[in-house]
């Protein structure tokens, strides 16, 4: 998996404009499209990842696309590599003393809250979901000490441009074994393997 120094999203609401914000922004400058495509509720992710400058750029010209369509945005000059990995699939193991949950009503704020949290506090990241199978909305679950899950939540929140996205968010200690299982192998309840989940540790 390729790292890029910086990484961008915009959150469409139109399909059309979204594909076509999409194609003028790989075309202004010279960045990766990571992912692109729609997602629950009728909506068109542009995910781009490339050197800070080249990135600035083509997010402008998205910006200046999609216009009223844009439900929200996010870029982040120097993205922490764990949320890379995480919008991209990777997950780490749950759980560590404690874990805290922060779920938006967009992926841009969730991607945008992570990164701030982990930059903040010393966590790690177990998951980022992004809008599919949960109805548009987004979530990432983050695992460390109870004080520093706890500061890594706070530093989240604060971090979200437009409090209206932010749903909740919750921190326990000392999750429960089976819980923890679940939670290790998936998120989602329809790709949840029992057999799996009985024969692994925590």
């Amino acid at each position: 998996m390729k790292k890029y120094p910086a990484i961008a999203l915009i959150e469409f609401s139109s399909i059309a404009t979204g594909i076509l914000a999409g194609d003028a922004m790989v075309k202004r400058a010279p960045i990766s499209v990571l992912k692109s495509g729609t997602v629950h509720k009728g909506k068109f992710l542009v995910l781009i990842g490339g050197s800070v400058a080249s990135v600035e750029e083509s997010f402008s010209e998205g910006l200046s696309i999609g216009e009223e369509q844009i439900i929200d945005k996010m870029i982040l000059p120097n993205v922490h590599v764990q949320v890379h990995d995480a919008i991209l699939g990777t997950r780490k193991p749950c759980c560590d003393e404690a874990i805290g949950v922060i779920e938006t009503a967009t992926v841009a704020a969730t991607i945008q809250s992570a990164d701030a949290g982990i930059k903040g506090a010393n966590v790690n990241i177990v998951e980022i979901r992004l809008a599919d199978d949960i109805g548009g909305k987004a979530f990432a679950i983050l695992t460390g000490k109870v004080e520093e899950v706890e500061a890594a939540i706070n530093i989240s929140k604060n971090a979200v441009t437009n409090p209206e996205h932010w749903i909740r968010d919750t921190i326990i200690p000392r999750l429960h074994t089976d819980m923890a299982k679940q939670i290790g192998h998936s998120t989602s309840f329809f790709k949840t393997d029992l057999n799996k989940i009985e024969n692994s540790e925590v």
